[in-house]
């Protein structure tokens, strides 16, 4: 059971291993799925859009110089109806369950089966578990491991679990796959096939908002505030996220805040650290490591 207050915060590098991308390969998928209006992407969600702005958005956003297709809407909002579904349409057929059980080696071991270890308690004593996330991400899937854990660990109903989840608190900061958050009653299943059915891909982009649109922000800064223990697990720490998770650097030196720096080199990983010190203060431990080994290594879920 984790007993001290502690507080993961995750980019796309923490659910990278189970199969979602970076910012760059979303972005890579984007521009191959939608590059003409005869594309099949375009056809099947032209009855939401008008294929030529698909090819618009997809032009621009290939051209703009932006790894992200977040930051790019943030520059041009006027392609946040059809950003938003190719958003949608790209990510919904990595929600593959058996991909949770088979996580690639190239970004470190299994932390979903670690976590979900570390949160091991009675079926009643779950939600005493003192841990809570907040993440960037658009995926459920570790929402999906841990529900599917507790059915299969207690032997309970999937509403039971679902209400003992909803104990730990999942705070998507851009939104999620679905304008209901999962699992609770009437969200989006996690499953990929639903991208054949364009209403279902509409409704998976109804969950997401952008930097410019309302964050949850709020709640995020006062799960940061009562924490002991901050892990950035697979962060980029980009100025814009970096932003979201702004308290004023309010947090004390007794505050321990760890972060996984992948692909950060020189001066580029002091730059991050300052910013984090700015953001939220506390002590800033950042290394070049994966998110396994920086919660094993530093024991944070205890």
């Amino acid at each position: 059971m984790i007993t001290t207050p502690t507080v993961l915060v995750l980019g796309a590098g923490a659910s990278y291993p189970y199969g979602f991308p970076t910012a760059i390969g979303l972005k890579r998928s984007i521009c191959d799925e939608f590059s003409s209006t005869n594309a099949t992407a375009i056809r099947l969600l032209s009855c939401l859009n008008a294929p030529e702005e698909f090819v618009k958005f997809r032009e621009a956003f290939l051209k703009s110089g932006q790894p992200s297709v977040d930051a790019f809407l943030e520059r041009r909002p006027e392609f946040l109806g059809v950003g938003k579904l190719a958003i949608a349409y790209c990510l919904i057929p990595l929600e593959d369950e058996a991909k949770l059980y088979q996580p690639t080696s190239s970004r470190g071991g299994d932390w979903y089966e670690y976590l979900s270890v570390k949160l091991n308690s009675s079926f009643e004593e779950f939600g005493e578990n003192k841990l809570s996330i907040i993440t960037f991400n658009y995926d459920r899937s570790l929402e999906h491991y841990l529900l599917n854990s507790l059915i299969n660990l207690h032997g309970k109903t999937r509403d039971e679990c679902a209400n003992a989840l909803a104990q730990i608190p999942i705070v998507h900061v851009y939104g999620q796959l679905g304008a209901q958050p999962y699992p609770q009653q009437g969200s989006r299943m996690y499953r990929s096939n639903e991208v054949e059915h364009p209403r279902y891909v509409e409704t998976a982009a109804a969950g997401i908002k952008l930097y410019h649109e309302e964050a949850e922000t709020a709640r995020a800064h006062e799960l940061l505030r009562g924490a002991k223990r901050v892990c950035f697990l697979g962060f980029s720490y980009n100025p814009f996220n970096v932003a979201r998770v702004n308290i004023g650097g309010s947090l004390d030196l007794s505050t321990f805040v760890f972060g996984t720096a992948r692909g950060l080199i020189g001066l580029e990983l002091d730059d991050a650290r300052g910013r984090l010190a700015e953001a939220i203060g506390g002590d800033i431990r950042l290394s070049d490591t994966d998110n396994l080994d920086i919660l094993r290594r530093n024991m944070l879920l205890g």
